[in-house]
């Protein structure tokens, strides 16, 4: 997809690759590069410092711009226990240090107290959901300038969801990570805003700032978590998320001020795109 849009630079969004999620079980995964067939022999998986090196080495080999990994299994799967544990703080540094050695910062899927802990002293760019992030673990991320995307909307999203158990845990978790985010934001860790879409339909990221500024956020600051914050965390060395000599030139055209009505940013008037208009007014 990042390439496609390559092609058509003037219409198409930015986009950066992450390529093969290093997760302990890659399943079908395996079959998206032959330098990963190998690892389908393996029979605990991806887990030993060379199966964790060599989906990071693959994955740099093809051009990704970030790696994405996990520490805990997944919340929006009613079957899985996001609060266990499926790397170790060692398998995360390994992690981190063979796409280091690649130029590229980690980006990690956690829940879980000590998960969270373990990705961020394990030297993760980014801690993604991070529901139950402790106090301790925020210090940390503010001396070591690691981003909270939080996921405001994908949590909130299982509340409505007919499988009692995600419902649940929306529930649950959200009131949570909105206190985690306050948190955050007080101490000063960066955060980013992010909608966990993935495959080719994006969930609109108006919403995620509507709930940032719920959570505490002033609507200025809610703001910048999707653009210049955002921006910083996929690429620092881009002046992209601002409008500023030499930066991209992309902005929404919103009908009111959204310092004064944040819901303006679900409904944009017009999207400009390299200073070029993608909608009519």
């Amino acid at each position: 997809m990042r390439e496609l849009a390559r092609q058509v630079p003037g219409l198409a969004l930015r986009l950066q690759a992450a390529g093969v999620f290093v997760t302990p079980d890659l399943g079908d995964t395996v079959l998206a590069d032959p330098d990963l067939t190998p690892l389908a022999r393996l029979a605990d998986g991806v887990r030993s410092p060379a199966a964790l090196r060599r989906v990071v080495e693959v994955n740099l080999a093809r051009g990704a711009d970030v790696i994405k990994t996990r520490v805990n299994e997944r919340a929006g799967l009613p079957d899985q226990d996001p609060l266990t544990q499926v790397y170790s703080r060692e398998q995360l540094a390994e992690i981190v240090a063979a796409a280091r050695r690649g130029g590229k910062g980690v980006l990690c899927h956690s829940y879980s107290e000590q998960g969270c802990h373990d990705a961020v002293t394990a030297g993760i760019r980014s801690l993604e959901h991070g529901v139950f992030v402790a106090e301790r673990t925020l210090h940390e991320m503010r001396r070591r300038n690691t981003f909270f995307t939080p996921t405001l909307t994908a949590i909130a999203g299982m509340i409505d969801s007919p499988n009692p158990v995600l419902a649940e845990r929306g529930r649950t978790y959200l009131p949570v990570l909105k206190r985690a985010v306050r948190a955050a934001h007080d101490l000063g860790v960066p955060l980013a805003a992010g909608t966990d879409s993935s495959g080719g339909e994006v969930t609109p990221i108006g919403r995620e700032v509507q709930l940032m500024h719920e959570a505490g956020l002033p609507p200025l600051a809610a703001i910048q978590t999707a653009t210049t914050a955002a921006a910083n965390l996929l690429n620092p060395k881009s002046r992209a998320g601002s409008l500023t000599p030499g930066a991209p030139g992309d902005a929404l055209i919103l009908s009111k001020d959204p310092q004064e009505d944040l819901t303006s940013l679900t409904t944009p008037t017009q999207v400009i795109k390299s200073g070029q208009p993608l909608t009519k007014p």
